[in-house]
């Protein structure tokens, strides 16, 4: 990796670049699922909240009764802005048309080249302002430029999601996980 003068990796090889810019800049689509791994965990869990537990139960039920819900994501590269670069992804999780989440995230690249902070606004729900948060969450890009694992709290929980981008560079595989429950993610790419 070529190095500036700061000792940060310069940007056309920063991992982080590679990742956002060369390879996920663009439309995905793919399917999601989610499954509860552990009922008794989820029960004896902690500050999770009511809300929380009802959405749970709701795509969990959803999932089980319909299968895998349709998975799209878009994601607009821009090299130049912030201190290293900025990448916004939508994500929309849906069911027969119907949008069951919507995800808006912003990834603030770190100099390093591998760091990145997640602005993110998410939706449950198709009804825009009911089920909504703000919050913020670290991830990390692997040397490879080619693998990334998230920190991210979601339902009430701690969550890790880790994924990969296949060899041709075209698909992604995603596994989201927490103490209770686990969630994946493929999706290829669409132009």
């Amino acid at each position: 990796m070529t190095n500036n003068a700061g000792g940060n990796p310069s940007r056309s090889d920063a991992p982080s670049h590679i990742y956002y810019f060369d390879v996920g800049a663009g439309d995905w689509q793919g399917e999601f699922t989610f499954r509860v791994t552990s009922w008794q965990r989820l029960r004896k869990t902690r500050g999770i909240g009511l809300r929380n537990r009802a959405l749970v139960v709701a795509m969990a039920l959803t999932q089980r009764l319909t299968g895998a819900s349709r998975l799209e994501s878009t994601i607009v590269a821009t090299p130049s802005a912030g201190a290293f670069g900025v990448a916004d992804n939508v994500v929309r999780v849906s069911k027969f048309g119907v949008t069951l989440y919507l995800l808006k995230e912003r990834y603030l690249l770190a100099p390093d080249g591998r760091g990145v902070t997640v602005e993110a606004n998410e939706q449950f729900s198709p009804v825009p302002g009911i089920l909504t948060r703000k919050f913020t969450y670290p991830a990390e890009i692997q040397p490879s430029g080619m693998a990334s694992t998230y920190h991210m709290p979601l339902l009430g929980s701690p969550w890790t999601a880790t994924y990969q981008v296949g060899a041709d560079r075209q698909s992604l595989d995603g596994e989201l996980v927490c103490d209770w429950a686990k969630a994946t993610e493929n999706a290829r790419r669409v132009s």
